[in-house]
């Protein structure tokens, strides 16, 4: 009981995007940016301009402007006592990691030979020794004798019992977007998670530290909460009002003057407390500027306008119209009509509707409504550059797939995709929108409503559809990421699995099962070598995914979707090819989806085989670095 105790909690905690695994003596604290996003991750060292954290194994510079004037603080503080390291505290939070790295947050309350008493979340949690990892057993030794030790009160009074369970937040008083809130269910539970939005009737949290969302109906919530909620969203609402204002002030600046290639260079920025950075310019909202910092380049920041200086928002203005000039300007667009919609008719983007051009890589929604490609790019020519060339002409490729299958003499079954016949108020050509939902009907009356969210920050996908009782064939619904062929010349010369092997370098898809620790799948490995070595029902489902080496050049590609319970995320290889490098499938579907799909589209028919909803949407998360 103990031992599965243990796992649910352990699961909890890493059903997530990130899945961090730290030693147990190192300490996490929760970063928080400007813009209220946390992580959690250990301290390594601060200069007073950079911070340097240490998060899933990695040591990360981020730059004091860009955090919260309380993670600057705390930033302060760890430094200063560095260099004077202290003796285990048994009563503040530490990180535990069990022998398959799954890492939890907890106080210490006791240990014995076999188990040791942990305090989560104001939970009193048993665990087994035997089932921590060995740094993990070494913490407990030492806050067993730290609670131990000899007090210097001549009279000590009796040890505190355990902290009380959360309480619920209080609605009076000042209340902040950055922080996290203690939020009561309408049966009295008590979760910590920080407000995103409130959408009708339903509050949409994360958890985690953010790093899980979770939409709950304002019903399920106490009284409190739902008032707290409310509030919250009154808080966000007006900082939009405010946000909007200082954005019509702005058009009215006096701005540097800039060559063409200012959009490409790193620019000294300085954050309104002093803070000096070196970044280069991505995009700039109302709300936000997103810049590529020199010393992190792996992934954008999105800093806030009032946290720059003057001229610093002087210069953010320039680069903003700069980009803006620099556009096309009326560019010839084909309009939406049958199972197309509207997209550019020539230039770059010919033949797509919606476009994304980040620092790391570029995103483009087809006309065909249910394609999505994805270029990663590389750094600039030299180190003062921001954003270069694409790493490769050939794109990753997000499908909004709807299947069925034909009987073929009743011998084998013939998978076909349904056919879009038209859409409904089809959006138009946009390169500057970040949700993007698309409405129409298939040739089977079916209706679907599909969307994406594609920014600097990551990508996610969601989508639904309807179809009528009594269909011959039945449809299920699945979000299909595609690697391309990275080395089409290895079958086409026919080349020897050495000189494969040499192309493909490091190339590899790393999958995290359910139930069992990470795979590493190589893709200069033959596909049946790789299930013989990993029978399917042990390696699959995974929780998450991750694609990197050679042929993804400096990037990390890292797929998770945000909730898993009742879904399916499934690896595979592509429709032909003996190896991964000529094509992966990671398909993402309902659990009855995907018993559909072994049965050939029959079994249960209800509508769980047509949902995967916003908040189990598929996440996709891009980082490069140097290395």
């Amino acid at each position: 009981m103990k031992t599965k105790c243990l796992n649910l909690l352990f699961v909890a905690i890493s059903a997530c995007f990130l899945s961090p695994v730290q030693a147990a003596d190192e300490a996490l604290h929760a970063w928080t940016d400007a813009q209220g996003r946390t992580l959690q991750a250990s301290f390594v060292k601060s200069d007073g301009v950079i911070v340097t954290i240490k998060w899933n194994g990695q040591n990360v510079p981020i730059p004091l402007a860009t955090l919260s004037p309380a993670s600057q603080a705390l930033a302060q503080k760890l430094a200063q006592a560095k260099a004077t390291p202290s003796v285990p505290n048994p009563g503040q939070m530490h990180s535990w990691t069990d022998t398959q790295g799954r890492t939890l947050q907890a106080t210490f309350i006791k240990a014995d030979a076999t188990t040791v008493t942990l305090n989560w979340n104001g939970r009193i949690v048993p665990i087994p020794l035997a089932n921590l990892n060995a740094a993990s057993q070494k913490l407990a030794r030492e806050l067993t004798s730290a609670s131990s030790a000899p007090s210097a009160t001549p009279n000590p009074k009796p040890a505190s019992p355990a902290p009380p369970t959360l309480q619920p937040t209080k609605v009076e008083g000042e209340l902040t977007l950055d922080a996290e809130h203690n939020w009561q269910s309408s049966d009295g539970n008590v979760i910590k998670a920080k407000f995103i939005s409130l959408e009708g009737e339903d509050v949409n949290l994360g958890l985690f530290g953010g790093r899980r969302e979770s939409s709950v109906p304002l019903t399920r919530l106490s009284p409190d909460s739902q008032a707290l909620a409310k509030k919250l969203h009154g808080i966000y609402t007006e900082k939009e009002k405010i946000a909007v204002r200082a954005a019509k002030k702005r058009k009215s600046m006096k701005v540097p003057e800039l060559a063409e290639n200012a959009l490409n260079d790193m620019h000294l920025w300085k954050s309104s407390d002093g803070n000096e950075i070196e970044a280069s310019f991505v995009a700039a909202d109302e709300s936000v500027l997103t810049l590529v910092m020199k010393k992190n380049p792996s992934r954008p920041y999105e800093i806030p306008w009032n946290r720059l200086d003057e001229p610093s928002q002087a210069l953010g203005e320039g680069l903003r119209r700069l980009k803006e000039k620099l556009m096309p300007k009326n560019p010839r667009i084909i309009p939406a009509k049958g199972g197309r919609l509207a997209s550019y008719g020539e230039g770059k983007w010919k033949g797509y509707n919606t476009v994304l051009e980040s620092a790391i890589y570029d995103v483009a929604l087809s006309s065909s409504g249910h394609t999505v490609n994805i270029w990663l790019k590389e750094f600039g020519s030299n180190k003062n550059e921001g954003d270069g060339d694409r790493a490769t002409e050939r794109p990753l490729q997000v499908h909004f797939r709807a299947a069925y299958w034909l009987k073929n003499d009743g011998k084998r079954r013939v998978r076909k995709h349904r056919k879009v016949i038209s859409f409904d108020n089809p959006p138009e050509v946009s390169m500057d929108r970040e949700e993007t939902t698309i409405k129409g009907k298939y040739d089977n009356n079916a209706t679907f409503e599909y969307t994406m969210e594609i920014n600097h920050r990551g990508l996610s996908f969601w989508g639904k559809m309807k179809e009528s009782n009594g269909q011959e064939y039945p449809t299920v619904f699945s979000i299909i990421m595609q690697t391309p062929n990275v080395a089409p010349q290895a079958t086409k010369e026919g080349l020897t699995l050495a000189a494969i092997k040499e192309i493909v370098g490091t190339g590899a898809l790393y999958v995290d099962p359910l139930e069992a620790k990470r795979i590493k799948l190589p893709m200069a490995e033959k596909w049946d070598d790789l299930r013989k070595e990993y029978n399917g029902r042990t390696a699959n489902p995974i929780k998450s995914a991750e694609l990197n080496g050679k042929p993804f050049g400096s990037h990390k590609i890292m797929l998770a979707p945000t909730n898993v319970k009742g879904m399916h995320f499934h690896w595979g290889r592509g429709y032909s090819g003996m190896f991964p490098f000529q094509s992966i499938y990671l398909s993402y579907r309902t659990e009855e989806a995907m018993k559909a799909t072994e049965s050939y589209g029959e079994g249960k028919l209800d509508s769980d085989r047509l949902l995967i909803p916003k908040n189990k949407r598929l996440n996709v998360k891009i980082i490069r670095g140097r290395g």
